[in-house]
């Protein structure tokens, strides 16, 4: 079988845009990559959904993460979110947890996002998308 060439090889990362029914969506802030979404760079033999739920609880302090559905695939080249090429995985998830750990922000309206240095411009159309979603309010 012959070996896959090497621009074929992509890091997957898995992002959680986490909203809760009352507070809206959730970002995080860190000096390196700004306000952001917590997200789980998937590893040969975990499960895909306790990646991302260990990670989230790590950084979060949230218990009770669901996951739904998938807001966006996206592919970034070299460069552009990370030194290696990479494979996004938005899963629209939710919480009924109010208190979150580290410096974070609940953000109910996209127009909240004009004045915040985001780490990347999907950051706005993705918390836009998980705020016109209704189907995790139930």
């Amino acid at each position: 079988m012959p070996s896959e060439p090497a621009d074929t090889m992509h890091e997957v990362t898995e992002v959680a845009v986490i909203r809760h029914r009352d507070l809206g969506v959730l970002l995080l802030h860190s000096a390196d990559r700004r306000w952001h979404f917590p997200d789980s760079t998937v590893r040969v033999g975990e499960p895909w959904d306790e990646s991302l739920r260990r990670a989230v609880r790590s950084v979060t302090g949230i218990r009770d993460l669901t996951i739904g559905r998938v807001l966006l695939i996206q592919n970034f080249g070299p460069g552009e979110v990370d030194q290696r090429p990479h494979f996004g995985i938005f899963l629209l998830c939710t919480t009924h947890a109010p208190d979150v750990a580290g410096a974070h922000r609940w953000v109910r309206d996209v127009a909240e996002l004009e004045r915040l240095e985001l780490f990347h411009p999907l950051v706005a159309d993705l918390v836009g998308w998980a705020l016109d979603d209704r189907s995790g309010d139930r």
